[in-house]
């Protein structure tokens, strides 16, 4: 018995870790060099329900880029909008990310199939999924594919 307590301990210790681990992940939907490909839809400008942040809108393929600027929609599955949230009125400053990921048929037919990430600075996700206070907002613009395309 000994030596099963110092293992448990030990055990414990190592699933702590992990755990810690996790909550700080990464979001595996925007790339890195994401800047690099992705197009630009909407310049910077002032949002009040994001925390009134200026936003910079950018998604991750020319069809994305089409279907948001028409205000048609749908877009894509696999489509990828990305606003860059900065407290600044250049859009300098990054305060967080804001994505829409159009994912598979089903995922969430209530809004669209799409799944929503909140990001800090570092692109750490602080939410992700079905994100209601992201859904309540972008149900004004179902018939924009919930995107709240321009005009």
């Amino acid at each position: 018995m000994g030596t099963r307590r110092p293992l448990l301990l030990l055990s414990l210790l190592l699933a702590g870790s992990c755990f810690q681990q996790d909550s700080n992940r990464t979001s595996q939907i925007l790339p890195g060099d994401y800047q690099a490909s992705y197009l630009q839809v909407r310049g910077c400008r002032l949002v009040i329900g994001h925390n009134s942040n200026y936003l910079d809108v950018r998604v991750n393929n020319a069809e994305a880029q089409q279907a948001y600027l028409a205000a048609n929609g749908p877009l894509p599955q696999g489509s990828v909008v990305v606003a860059e949230e900065s407290d600044a009125a250049d859009c300098t400053g990054l305060t967080g990310y804001t994505l829409m990921f159009k994912d598979v048929p089903g995922y969430n037919a209530a809004a669209g199939d799409w799944r929503w990430q909140r990001l800090d600075d570092q692109r750490n996700v602080l939410e992700d999924g079905r994100v209601q206070s992201c859904i309540s907002c972008h149900t004004q613009c179902n018939l924009n594919d919930y995107t709240c395309s321009p005009p």
